[in-house]
């Protein structure tokens, strides 16, 4: 069991910390509707209540975005944000595709990329204007599987990424049923909790684990994932072999985009006393 008030609570002071050292004057954050976001959205408003530093949700979406997702982020904007909108960028991505195809022929993975940065283009205009910084949002799980677009989706400061995906989903739990047991941000919670995580890019249908382990869980993904970066090895026979080799495969033919990374508000080891197995 983990201790997610103590972790949440240190989530806050440190990234809280960090933005009055910097005299930053916003937080951005770009707002999926997926859960990663929904929860890096909660820590920036207790930091916001804290500091007084607002946050800046902006919601981005293409056509490969799902209603629920977009609906998703409207309810995490309205319950978390100080200041909200949302700007389709369909025609930009459509001209961006035309643009790149000129010369070479796009696969899914490569449109996906092109969304993923036009969205970081985006988010950093404001934070250019507004002296602010944008907020990343990947976890532990996607650092080590190279599940995010390499100066798209990996922005300057994270607070999320010591979690492995299903902590997230179980501290984003907790969230709803203790910390915010009524009202917008219960709501917004409950509502993501119950999504299934897609890219939001249209890669592949049935979400992120149909591109990781098809058939697989985030529970299982994260213990083999856990395992082979404390140990060198998984235990043979403990999980399904075809698993293991697919989580494995992605890790190791991705190591080259964990050099780029932003700056980790925690890591793995500054959480692990609030941590039992």
């Amino acid at each position: 069991m983990m201790n997610y008030n103590a972790i949440f609570s240190k989530m806050v002071e440190y990234t809280a910390r960090y933005l009055k050292d910097n005299k930053l004057k916003c937080m951005v954050l770009g707002v999926s509707g997926g859960i990663d976001s929904t929860l890096t959205a909660a820590i920036c408003y207790e930091v916001a209540t804290l500091t007084d530093i607002p946050l800046i949700g902006v919601s981005l979406p293409c056509s490969s975005n799902t209603e629920d997702e977009n609906i998703s982020a409207r309810m995490t904007m309205e319950a978390f944000c100080d200041e909200y909108w949302t700007e389709n960028l369909q025609k930009e991505y459509l001209l961006m595709k035309a643009t790149c195809e000129q010369h070479v022929t796009s696969t899914p993975i490569s449109q996906g990329n092109i969304k993923a940065r036009l969205r970081m283009t985006y988010l950093y205009n404001i934070a250019s204007v507004k002296g602010g910084i944008v907020m990343d949002t990947d976890n532990l799980t996607e650092n080590y599987l190279g599940f995010f677009t390499i100066n798209g989706d990996v922005f300057d400061l994270n607070p999320i990424g010591c979690l492995w995906k299903h902590e997230i989903f179980d501290m984003v739990k907790w969230l709803h049923e203790e910390k915010y047991p009524e009202g917008k941000k219960h709501a917004a919670l409950m509502f993501v909790h119950g999504l299934v995580p897609t890219d939001g890019n249209g890669v592949m249908a049935g979400g992120d684990l149909a591109q990781i382990a098809p058939n697989s869980t985030f529970e299982e993904v994260d213990a083999i994932l856990d395992e082979y970066v404390n140990n060198g090895s998984v235990t043979e026979g403990k999980y399904d072999a075809t698993t293991v080799d697919m989580v494995l495969s992605r890790h190791r033919s991705s190591a080259f985009k964990r050099f780029a990374h932003p700056i980790k508000i925690l890591k793995r080891s500054d959480i692990q006393e609030f941590v039992s197995n």
